[in-house]
């Protein structure tokens, strides 16, 4: 005798798929097997659904680590007692203990640059420390960059005594490391030619990647950057004999801020001086009640848009560029700037993040 039907509706509901669902679930199976057990296909398996279906919650395994990694982070407790040294310790503690705690979590830790809500809410919380601590501004910005890699560096090894000894080590560094050169200021006529020189060094690390034309190209004419020099839009970054390191000019286009040019002598790389100008150029175009910074950049050049991406800055889709940018596009084009994949970007000066 044949049992009787059962109807499809008879089975229990599926709890609705959400972004935090597939997260948790992604999270479980990397526990559960591993790193190497991670794919999307698995996750659907794990959800009873296709993997077409995780595709309208996260948009690739890269989105699906991001937001595992957003996700252990958010548990990490702030850290309340004792002075900032000790608050600061807990802290980093905390946070290797919760990444290490997952297989290959750390990795994506270490080798993306922090971008998400719990991911940048972590690390204020160490700039506000280290201010309090009565590190300057700019050295607290780039400290938290040192703070965040030794993290997860840290949490790849699980930690340990050893971690806490680098981390006071690093925290004697920053507390004991002076600013070099600096602050911004207004670029000097006189100094026109120096700046020129500092684009051709600018340049120079093209050639590495394969764009000799870009290396080679002229930088902007004396009078061109002269003219930026008497609009007060110029500005430099000295080194401690007062000679430009770092130059940022700024145009209008299309009625905002439009950086024109941002260069660093690659002697000076690393030091954040190149956040520090376009920080700089934000707070102007605040205070001239700019809603918005743009520029247009080499989109798969790692110290180019990728860059820019880490600070906030995003991409603009072509047939969204106003007429100013779609000039500037046309003139690059003509130039033979688009060998190599060019766009425009732009950054919200509201939610803009200084230091």
């Amino acid at each position: 005798m044949n049992a009787a039907p059962v109807s499809r509706r008879a089975r229990p509901a599926k709890v609705p798929l959400s972004r935090e669902l597939v997260i948790e679930t992604g999270l479980r199976t990397l526990d559960t097997d591993g790193s190497g057990a991670l794919t999307m296909r698995r996750v659907a398996k794990e959800l009873d659904t296709g993997a077409a279906s995780l595709y309208v919650y996260v948009a690739n395994r890269d989105d699906l680590l991001t937001g595992m990694l957003d996700h252990v982070l958010a548990q990490v407790p702030a850290a309340t007692e004792g002075d900032w040294r000790a608050r600061v310790t807990q802290l980093v503690e905390a946070a290797i203990e919760a990444l290490a705690r997952h297989d290959g979590l750390a990795l994506v830790a270490f080798g993306w640059f922090p971008t998400t809500r719990h991911a940048l809410g972590l690390l204020e919380q160490v700039l506000a420390l280290l201010r309090e601590g009565g590190v300057d501004p700019v050295t607290a910005g780039w400290a938290c960059d040192l703070i965040y890699r030794h993290i997860a560096a840290e949490a790849v090894d699980d930690g340990g005594e050893r971690a806490r000894w680098n981390l006071r080590t690093l925290l004697n560094g920053i507390v004991a490391t002076p600013v070099g050169g600096g602050p911004v200021r207004l670029a000097r006529a006189e100094e026109i030619a120096a700046l020129q020189e500092i684009e051709r060094r600018a340049g120079a690390p093209f050639a590495e990647v394969g764009m000799r034309a870009v290396a080679e190209d002229e930088p902007p004419s004396r009078e061109v950057l002269g003219g930026f020099v008497s609009d007060g839009r110029a500005w430099v970054w000295p080194d401690e004999n007062g000679r430009p390191v770092a130059y940022l000019v700024l145009g209008l286009v299309d009625g905002q801020a439009h950086i024109e040019q941002v260069s660093v002598d690659p002697a000076h790389a690393g030091a954040r001086i190149g956040k520090r100008l376009i920080d700089h150029a934000v707070g102007w175009a605040k205070g001239n009640g700019l809603r918005e910074i743009t520029l247009t950049t080499f989109t798969q050049v790692p110290w180019n848009g990728p860059y820019y991406e880490r600070l906030g800055f995003t991409y603009i889709p072509p047939a969204d560029e106003p007429r100013g940018l779609r000039a500037i596009r046309a003139d690059e084009i003509a130039h033979g700037l688009d060998e190599w994949p060019r766009a425009c970007m732009r950054a919200d000066l509201a939610t803009w993040r200084t230091g």
